[in-house]
């Protein structure tokens, strides 16, 4: 007699495939909106503060890092004593950190001092949120890939200018933070343009060198960035080091005009008080003569080229395949 075939499952009892599982540490602001949007895309994704150097932290956030595919560091350390580094020596799973822009200068100050982890640097797979990020993670070795990060808060809706000549400053209230921003700047800026509204974010003026000129606001944190551009003309971001800057994607997005250290379609790049100056001059003037309109290119390329859904879906793909890798 021959061996009958095997029952077919029953309609409705068939084994239902296991959401893959990343576990996101690192910058809140990504980590959240991350587990939030690949959650929307299958994923069982969970976002958590990352412990730092502290063993308790670590113990309560063990069982979590045990049942992830893939952990997702947005930023990270790299020298051979960070808990990064640790984890990826020990865990066989894969880890993907994302590099978003300081990081990148601290993993460089690590590696000129004969600190950085190699295994780190082998072992994990390496993203980048800005081109120019990849080329300095290669002159330690590091192969990385450009991944964009979504974008959410560009805008289909572009506002008339403002009638009144108006500049947003930022200068970040973290004293590390500032380190890599041209401070001086930034703050010499609106006493050479008396008749400009400047609008510094989101350090409060206590924080600053003052006297600060009359017509400089410095409202702090600003929870509704949607009206506050209605009110822009042109943002200004200096930094000596830098990721993709969101802020400035914004601004571009809404026909805003920015002044960045880096060059950018439709975005104005300028460095040091001098360039910066002569930017604002000539904006001033053409708004003054009635002929500054919305900044169409840095629109239309802000729009095109940081597309938020084409970003979450590329990088949904991306933390599939590596999940795959990882079985």
């Amino acid at each position: 007699m021959t061996a009958a075939p095997p029952a077919a499952p029953a309609p409705g009892r068939q084994r239902r495939r296991r959401r893959p599982r990343v576990l996101i540490l690192g910058l809140p602001y990504f980590g959240s909106m991350l587990a939030r949007l690949l959650g929307e895309r299958g994923w069982e994704a969970r976002f958590a503060h990352h412990p730092g150097r502290d063993p308790l932290g670590w113990a309560r956030l063990l069982p979590a890092v045990l049942r992830a595919d893939v952990i997702y560091l947005i930023s990270s350390r790299l020298d051979r004593y960070s808990p990064q580094a640790l984890l990826i020596r020990l865990r066989r799973r894969p880890v993907v950190i994302h590099w978003v822009g300081t990081d990148v200068l601290i993993a460089l100050d690590e590696h000129a001092l004969g600190r950085a982890s190699k295994v780190a640097a082998r072992r994990a797979v390496h993203w980048v949120d800005a081109p120019w990020l990849a080329d300095e993670l290669g002159t330690m070795g590091i192969a990385a890939e450009h991944v964009q990060l979504p974008v959410e808060g560009l805008s289909q809706q572009a506002p008339p200018l403002p009638a009144r000549f108006t500049v947003l400053l930022y200068l970040p209230v973290d004293a590390f933070d500032r380190e890599v921003f041209d401070m001086e700047t930034l703050l010499r800026l609106p006493a050479a343009f008396p008749e400009a509204r400047f609008i510094l974010i989101p350090s409060p003026a206590a924080t600053l060198p003052g006297p600060l000129p009359p017509n400089v606001e410095t409202p702090g944190w600003v929870k509704d960035m949607d009206a506050l551009w209605r009110d822009v003309t042109v943002q200004v971001r200096l930094t000596s080091h830098d990721g993709t800057s969101f802020m400035v994607l914004e601004a571009l997005s809404r026909g805003r005009y920015s002044i960045w250290t880096y060059p950018l379609d439709g975005g104005i790049a300028a460095r040091g008080y001098d360039a910066v100056h002569a930017a604002l001059v000539r904006l001033e003037r053409e708004h003054a003569a009635g002929r500054l309109g919305l900044n169409q290119p840095g629109m239309a390329h802000a729009r095109a080229a940081f597309d938020p859904a084409r970003a979450i879906t590329n990088l949904d793909r991306g933390l599939r395949a590596v999940a795959r890798r990882g079985r």
